[in-house]
């Protein structure tokens, strides 16, 4: 597509261009964008953590010390999914208690696997997954640290029979130091690209408008969750992009690219990457506030 194609013949040059010049070339400085992302950061600010919130242990996990390890990824929202080389499955977290005789209670990460696909006849010439449901069944539930707002390992049960470590790519871990999830929410640009980031929910809205010119360009959306141990926010794997043409009469024809887009979004030092997993510019773009 000719949009698609000129979004990635212009991204190098872009990179290169000054937080000035992205400002006063790309900035969206209506009074209504204004207003929505200062309401969003109020928002933001305000916003109490639950004491049922699995906020502590949203991001990306792997398995510690298994063969063959799986990898966890819990939402904003509380869903999960946890694929490996055979199998993957779905479901819903939920903090849970459990009283002792004394009155003193656990709490619990409780993992309610809602179902998934699993791979047959590996071994064969014709293997084939299957999909299969599950009626919110208990899949495993691991130890909750009240004490900690980023839990950094899970281990299952009361023998930590399955322990799950978290997992940054790129050392994200290590760079984002002071980084907290309100410094997203706001107006990014660079150029004619503009992102405007809002709260959604338990997670982040980020609503992106590349104009290749005045009467064309493509539109994005993706429902993010903040990972707190990495200091970014990742898509939940059904994000859009949608083009956009203007007729001379000032018609708009949107034409869908696709809805099961990923991205990162990593802020360091005032600027912020927009990395697009599903075309792959992993490079990234560069915005700015």
């Amino acid at each position: 597509m000719y949009i698609n194609k000129l979004r990635h013949r212009t991204l190098r040059s872009v990179l290169v261009i000054g937080a000035a010049a992205c400002f006063l070339s790309g900035a969206v400085d209506t009074e209504s964008a204004m207003a929505a992302a200062n309401t969003a950061m109020a928002q933001t600010r305000n916003a109490a953590v639950s004491e049922h919130s699995i906020q502590p242990i949203a991001g990306t996990w792997r398995e510690a010390g298994a063969a063959d390890a799986r990898n966890l990824v819990i939402y904003a929202d509380g869903s999960y999914e946890m694929t490996c080389k055979e199998r993957k499955a779905f479901g819903k977290v939920k903090v849970t208690a459990e009283e002792h005789p004394d009155g003193s209670k656990s709490y619990w990460y409780s993992f309610l696997e809602g179902g998934g696909v699993v791979l047959e006849d590996k071994d064969t010439a014709s293997p084939w997954y299957k999909a299969y449901t599950s009626a919110n069944e208990l899949w495993a539930a691991f130890a909750k640290d009240n004490k900690a707002a980023v839990q950094t390992d899970l281990f299952s049960g009361h023998d930590g029979a399955m322990h799950f470590v978290r997992y940054a790519e790129n050392g994200y871990a290590g760079t984002g130091l002071g980084i907290k999830a309100d410094d997203y929410v706001g107006i990014w640009s660079c150029g004619r690209c503009n992102a405007v980031i809002s709260r959604e929910g338990d997670g982040y809205l980020v609503e992106i408008q590349w104009a290749s010119s005045a009467a064309e360009g493509s539109r994005w959306v993706y429902h993010c969750t903040y990972d707190k141990y990495a200091a970014i926010l990742f898509s939940n794997g059904n994000g859009t992009r949608t083009d956009y043409v203007y007729s001379e009469e000032g018609v708009s024809k949107d034409t869908m690219a696709y809805n099961d887009g990923r991205a990162l979004f990593v802020l360091r030092e005032g600027k912020m990457i927009w990395q697009d997993k599903k075309e792959k510019t992993d490079n990234g773009l560069e915005l700015t506030k």
